[in-house]
């Protein structure tokens, strides 16, 4: 394009600084910003701020010039739709980066506060971390990891805010086996008999918790995304409505796991891991675990 740009200019004589021929350019890439941006009630995809620089680099367009049509832009849609009035600011200030200070004086020009663009930055960084995460599974690598890291840092998110999203979306993630487990156990009819894809869901869960763990203590895990960790249901909003089907799953698994009637460390290691992630308490779980052990030892032939 920027080829293209300079040989339209040559073909009709004029050079690329005219001052006309300028502000044609500046009227093209002010339109283009206007049509990247998603309605007010649109989220952002992530793909604008690439898109915005790529054309602008392309128009061989100064900052300067480019920053005055973001805020002929910003005039516009401050009268008009506020949710994408705070959807240009984040674009363009991640567009301009650190010369966004001197280029888009929004609290001037605006009269907003400093608190205002905060809220912008904050919960348009938000949207598209969101989205992000989103995309990620139950089989974390060291690649995706960083990736998400390096996402988080172009959004100019806090490092606080990225790791409690991080820690609610592994949440959701354990939660989704939560609710699978407990629905596949509550129709099952054969009594006495656990459902193999019940323990299957737990050990899915448990799984999932010590890979968190094991890269929290990754060597370099600087370089990770935040929020990494061992993960507890304790202190959701729902936990207390929750903690009854909690404690139905825990003792499925413990029935399954103590099968045998034999208890030892190597069996009690997953079911205090999981008596972890589920938040229940000690005593909680120590009663489930001693009336599991009683049925079974009741079961066996004197």
């Amino acid at each position: 394009v920027a080829s293209e740009v300079a040989a339209i200019a040559s073909k009709y004589g004029v050079s690329t600084q005219d001052a006309a021929f300028k502000s044609e350019l500046c009227d093209l890439y002010a339109s283009f910003v206007y049509s990247v941006l998603p309605p007010g009630h649109e989220d952002l995809k992530g793909t604008e701020v690439e898109a915005i620089k790529k054309f602008k680099k392309a128009l061989g367009l100064d900052d300067v010039d480019a920053a005055s049509m973001h805020l002929a832009i910003g005039r516009r849609l401050y009268r008009e739709r506020l949710d994408a009035f705070q959807k240009l600011i984040f674009v363009s200030n991640l567009v301009f980066g650190d010369a966004s200070d001197f280029i888009l004086p929004w609290k001037h020009l605006f009269g907003i506060t400093d608190y205002q663009i905060d809220i912008a930055m904050r919960e348009n960084a938000k949207s598209l971390y969101a989205l992000e995460l989103k995309s990620i599974g139950r089989g974390l690598d060291i690649g995706t990891l960083i990736e998400v890291r390096r996402i988080q840092l172009a959004y100019k998110l806090f490092d606080e805010v990225a790791a409690d999203m991080f820690k609610e979306h592994a949440k959701k993630l354990i939660q989704e086996n939560v609710s699978s487990a407990l629905s596949i156990l509550k129709s099952n009819t054969s009594a006495g008999n656990i459902p193999t894809e019940v323990i299957n869901e737990v050990n899915s869960i448990l799984a999932f918790n010590r890979l968190l763990t094991v890269l929290s203590k990754f060597p370099q895990g600087d370089r990770f995304a935040r929020g990494l960790g061992p993960i507890s249901l304790a202190g959701d909003f729902d936990h207390d409505r929750m903690v009854g089907d909690l404690k139905i799953l825990y003792a499925a698994y413990t029935t399954e796991v103590l099968s045998d009637g034999r208890l030892d460390d190597e069996k009690l290691g997953p079911l205090n891991e999981l008596r972890n992630i589920f938040g229940l308490g000690k005593r909680e779980a120590e009663a489930i675990i001693e009336g599991v052990m009683s049925d079974v030892k009741s079961q066996v032939p004197a």
